[in-house]
């Protein structure tokens, strides 16, 4: 059976029901128009799905999609319709609630992400009918990630501002909170549905490279879980607080593949394996991975699991700490070979290194694994690392100056300051004779510029090695989005299911920033930074001027491609309440 069209005056939404051979009735929503004769025509919009499959969502699926579409043929005719705004010179502002005076628009853009390309009203919706709590855990996650991108803070003043979203968000506090416990049950899922939305959406992913990281983020709530996250542990912002650890895994074009949470007192290089043994990274259905990390997890059991599970790494060493002969290799001039301009300095050689991997009866045994060492020398890293050594130089003098040298030296703070209790020029003992360790400042100073790295691919050239290895700055970068522009630190929450909601919204987040970024570089050429994308989708805000009138007045390059990106136009310098509900409907729908 097929659906039945009225005479059609411009274009229209409609449902369409079509039996299909099997007997199953399958719906759609088709566009009902006019042709250049003046004939009917219709096109299909969308697929809705079987109707015995959507009976299992929805009680009426008919009626449902039928309401639905009403909803946007209103909404479309409504957007085509005049407006007339009269304003009274002597009009007072209205006294309303924090942020209903005012519209985020900009919302909508990192939204049609969260339906198109990483499916995730999908995923929930198809789940509704198990969901423990009554709140939309959907719409939750929409408005904490909006938040996250253009205001990060607690997840109470998400809602407080929840006004100015420009979808309905009805729900409570308390709803905010149990959507929470919600999204921390079903964060493993939800990453793995995300990369699986996203290579249906763009395609597949390259994970023949993988870039792993950590960083720790300390919580705002005093105190350590027992047995849970929240740890005393080593903070790399030398804070007091309690932390917990994020691992970072991203793909070979930079796009965040996944994550993983360790209590704070876990050590960084204990963090690999268990992120690589993942249940979700199985979906790489046995293609050979090559990691990508720095010298804090270039650790034996790292190497023995990555080249004894048939995998590949690619590890900075630290020529500071090396061992065997290796620092030695890296400072001899012989063997070098210099670019034109003499910047740059590389040489390579393969070598057995030797790693401790436990054995049959729980000892651990010696294993040499074949590597090859790439070393090179960078005048703009020999530049950047004189740079920051004057700095700790001066902190370690200003420390021996002020002669308090307590809590200093144990926070690196004044790395070069040495205690001497002798006085040399009268061999006396003294309780205490800081001074600078002038042979320490020699020894660094003859490894600036100089870097190591060990690899398993011993078919790759230098120049792959090297590009490899430079593009852990991206994982860097991404740590950085994460503690600055989306402000995932200090942590507000404190129970364990909300902690892990948190940085799950915290990853979704970096997710959409980064394929919007990617997004406008295509379109463009030039990538903007997040911190860019960030303040122009919050500046795309909408003024309540009368009734249902909005004013907005921030335009951009910037705007335009993210605009584009997702096929939304936030052009207009007036919209109606109508129009900005068709803008959020159309975001729901999947890419033309």
């Amino acid at each position: 059976m097929g659906g039945v069209y009225p005479q059609v005056r411009g274009r229209a939404l409609f449902v369409k029901q079509q039996k299909r051979k099997d007997g199953r009735v399958y719906l759609s929503v088709v566009e009902g128009y006019r042709d250049a004769e003046g004939r009917t025509r219709t096109r299909h919009v969308r697929s809705l799905g079987y109707l015995d499959e959507l009976e299992k969502l929805y009680d009426d699926p008919v009626a449902h999609f039928r309401a639905e579409v009403a909803r946007e043929n209103e909404a479309a005719r409504e957007a085509r319709a005049p407006v007339i705004v009269k304003i009274a010179p002597g009009r007072r502002i209205d006294k309303r609630e924090e942020g209903h005076g005012r519209v985020d628009m900009g919302a909508a853009v990192p939204s049609a992400y969260l339906h198109r390309d990483l499916g995730l009203w999908a995923y929930f919706e198809n789940r509704r009918a198990g969901r423990r709590t009554s709140c939309d855990p959907f719409r939750v996650l929409e408005l904490l990630v909006w938040n996250r991108i253009s205001d990060p803070g607690s997840k109470r003043a998400a809602w407080e501002a929840r006004g100015r979203f420009p979808r309905r968000c009805d729900f409570t506090l308390d709803g905010v909170y149990r959507s929470l416990d919600y999204l921390a049950a079903h964060a493993d899922r939800v990453v793995r549905h995300m990369n699986a939305s996203l290579e249906v959406a763009r395609g597949p992913r390259d994970r023949t490279r993988l870039y792993y990281d950590v960083a720790n983020y300390w919580f705002e709530v005093d105190g350590e879980d027992e047995g849970g996250l929240r740890k005393k542990g080593v903070s790399k912002e030398h804070r007091p607080e309690a932390v917990v650890q994020m691992g970072l895994l991203l793909d070979a074009d930079g796009l965040p593949l996944d994550y993983g949470l360790f209590p704070g007192n876990v050590n960084d290089m204990s963090t690999m394996l268990p992120m690589m043994s993942k249940a979700r990274l199985r979906d790489l259905g046995g293609e050979r991975v090559v990691v990508v990390a720095d010298k804090g997890l270039n650790t034996s059991a790292n190497i023995a699991a990555a080249t004894l599970g048939g995998n590949g790494f690619v590890f900075s060493q630290s020529v500071r700490k090396a061992r065997g002969g290796l620092k030695e290799w890296v400072l001899d001039p012989e063997g070098y070979a210099a670019s034109p301009s003499g910047d740059f300095r590389v040489k390579s050689r393969v070598a057995d290194k030797p790693v401790y991997v436990e054995g049959p009866g729980g000892g651990r045994r010696r294993v040499l694994v074949p590597v090859r060492e790439v070393a090179f020398w960078s005048r703009d890293y020999f530049e950047r690392s004189r740079a920051e050594r004057a700095k700790v130089v001066e902190k370690s003098r200003a420390a021996i100056e002020r002669g308090d040298m307590s809590g200093v030296v144990s926070r690196s703070a004044a790395r070069y300051a040495r205690d001497r209790p002798v006085v040399r020029a009268t061999g006396e003992a003294a309780d205490h004779n800081w001074v600078l360790d002038e042979a320490r400042i020699a020894r660094d100073e003859a490894m600036d510029g100089y870097c190591c790295i060990v690899t398993s691919e011993q078919e790759w050239t230098e120049r792959e090695v090297i590009e490899a290895y430079r593009g852990l700055s991206r994982i860097g970068e991404s740590f950085r989005v994460l503690k600055s522009t989306l402000d995932a630190r200090p942590v507000y929450v404190w129970t364990e299911p909300h902690i892990r909601a948190h940085f799950l919204v915290c990853y979704v987040a970096l997710l959409v920033m980064r394929l919007m970024q990617l997004d406008v570089e295509r379109s463009t050429g030039s990538r903007p930074s997040a911190g860019a994308v960030a303040e122009a989708l919050r500046n795309m805000t909408g003024h309540h001027l009368d009734s249902n009138v909005w004013l907005f007045d921030y335009r951009t390059d910037l705007t335009d491609a993210l605009c584009e990106a997702v096929g939304v136009d936030l052009s207009r310098r007036v919209m109606t309440k109508a129009q900005m509900n068709a803008v959020m409907s159309a975001v729901k729908k999947p890419r033309s």
